[in-house]
């Protein structure tokens, strides 16, 4: 089980929806990734540890157009088996289309057997991670480490181009290198080009760097160059989209094509709403401490169907803490839901400080 201290430490601060109320009135291009329709251009990125098959079909209800599931090592899906237990992983819904499945991995032989199983499973999109910063990916030669490598980031994704059928895109996550330097930066522009050059239909851009991992801020000039460098090549943003509204700042101040949203849909899967009502000019819906329930409970028991008792508490547990940053008594209830040991403390929770009605 987490630590309950250490998920509280690394929480964003409280979303504060009612903050900025400015009218963008944006006439925003429709996303298309390769031969899928997206459409509204500010999607949820993956989420390790938290974009399972639950928290997406919640995103896909409350208005995200796509999502991407969590990662997974190539050599976790090749070995995988068809078990209860872990079905999870590669669980696809009809509700969910579209719907990326993402892939991280040291070895290129390995991507495109595991790309291939990806689509089995249902994935409409291959999103290849290189843009993983946390210390476990880097020492395995995973992730944001292949920053450093273009020849083996381009031979990984003409492996998967290759592997997958050409109705599947295949897309890229990077950040804007390991470090600040100008090798870091020169061996960017090489895989931007290089994964182009070889049939990728879009690249998502983080604005840290590798060496930031989540620290400071997300370098949106640096998105800005990236996208006048790349033309009419589809270039997704992402870094410091926590609200609505920073959404919509995103894609005017750097005008890629789309935003991918990360931290800031955890907890808060209205993000997507909100940012088409600011941008169609119409007042940002806030959800009531009523509507909070229902999605909670909605969340309960999707996760309920694909995890034991155990882990259904564990993951709400988790989505509890992230969702109390709406509540206007964050504090009491993110450490409420900390301390909830079981599914039956979790509810009492919920039951405690969300009422059933708005009355």
């Amino acid at each position: 089980m987490t630590n309950p201290s250490s998920i509280i430490e690394h929480s964003p601060p409280p979303i504060r929806t009612g903050a900025r109320r400015e009218s963008y009135i944006h006439d925003l291009r429709p996303l298309k990734v390769g031969n899928v329709g997206v459409g509204f251009p500010i999607v949820q990125a993956a989420l390790s540890g938290y974009s399972d098959w639950p928290m997406r079909v919640v995103a896909k209800r409350l208005g995200a157009p796509y999502t991407i599931a969590e990662v997974l090592l190539d050599r976790f899906i090749l070995d995988l088996k068809q078990r209860h237990r872990t079905q999870r992983h590669l669980m696809v819904s009809d509700e969910e289309h579209p719907v990326g499945g993402q892939l991280m991995g040291s070895d290129p032989e390995q991507f495109a057997p595991a790309a291939t199983k990806l689509v089995e499973a249902g994935f409409d999109v291959i999103d290849i991670n290189f843009g993983c910063p946390v210390k476990s990916a880097m020492g395995g030669c995973r992730g944001g480490y292949h920053l450093s490598h273009p020849d083996v980031a381009l031979e990984i994704i003409g492996r998967v181009r290759d592997a997958v059928p050409d109705r599947i895109p295949v897309t890229v996550k990077m950040r804007r290198g390991i470090d600040d330097s100008q090798l870091s930066h020169d061996h960017f522009f090489t895989i931007l080009d290089g994964a182009f050059d070889r049939g990728v239909a879009g690249i998502t851009v983080h604005g840290r760097t590798v060496e930031q991992k989540y620290n400071g801020p997300s370098n949106w000039d640096f998105l800005r160059e990236v996208k006048q460098h790349a033309g009419q090549r589809t270039i997704i943003g992402s870094g410091d989209a926590f609200t609505a509204s920073a959404c919509l700042e995103m894609l005017t101040h750097t005008g890629v094509d789309a935003v991918s949203v990360a931290r800031g849909a955890i907890g808060n899967p209205w993000i997507f709403r909100q940012a088409r009502d600011l941008a169609d000019g119409r007042p940002m819906y806030e959800p009531s401490l009523a509507e909070q329930r229902r999605v909670l409970t909605m969340q309960r028991e999707l996760c309920q169907q694909v995890y034991d008792e155990r882990g259904c508490g564990t993951t709400m547990r988790k989505f509890g803490i992230k969702f109390a940053r709406l509540h206007p008594d964050f504090e009491q209830v993110r450490n409420a839901f900390a301390k909830a040991k079981d599914l039956a403390a979790w509810t009492r929770v919920l039951d405690e400080w969300y009422p059933e009605s708005n009355e």
